[in-house]
């Protein structure tokens, strides 16, 4: 398993998933591209044809960050850096990140699950 800590931003006034320095464009993906049960289960499903052999890579782009999932192994990318690194353009930022499989599709359900309780319990404290 990956470490991880789930904390309220208060600055920001959002919840945050925080992974290892090497993972942080996967917690930008998370942040950014998982933000609802539907999106979850996509990325869940996609997962689940790799894995079963169904498909060999699954190729998935969002607003921001892009994702190619293989068996053993999922690369999340800012598809922004990319391109302009394709252009000859150094942003200096970050491209990508990579994990295992499992441990990304643990994540994706942990991070969901966490922002699932946080949205019930803003609507609690406001009843």
């Amino acid at each position: 398993m990956i470490p991880y800590e789930i904390v309220f931003d208060d600055k920001a006034d959002k919840l945050r998933i925080c992974l290892p320095e090497h993972l942080s464009i996967v917690e930008e993906f998370l942040e950014v591209e998982v933000r609802s049960e539907l999106s979850k289960n996509l990325i869940l499903d996609r997962i689940q044809r790799v894995v079963s052999g169904e498909e060999e890579v699954s190729d998935g782009t969002g607003n921001l960050y892009s994702s190619e999932i293989r068996r053993d192994y999922t690369r999340i990318y800012n598809s922004y850096v990319e391109e302009e690194l394709e252009a000859g353009i150094d942003t200096g930022e970050d491209l990508e990140s990579i994990i295992e499989t499992r441990y990304f599709a643990e994540l994706v359900t942990i991070w969901m699950d966490a922002l699932s309780e946080h949205r019930q319990q803003q609507r609690d404290s406001t009843k």
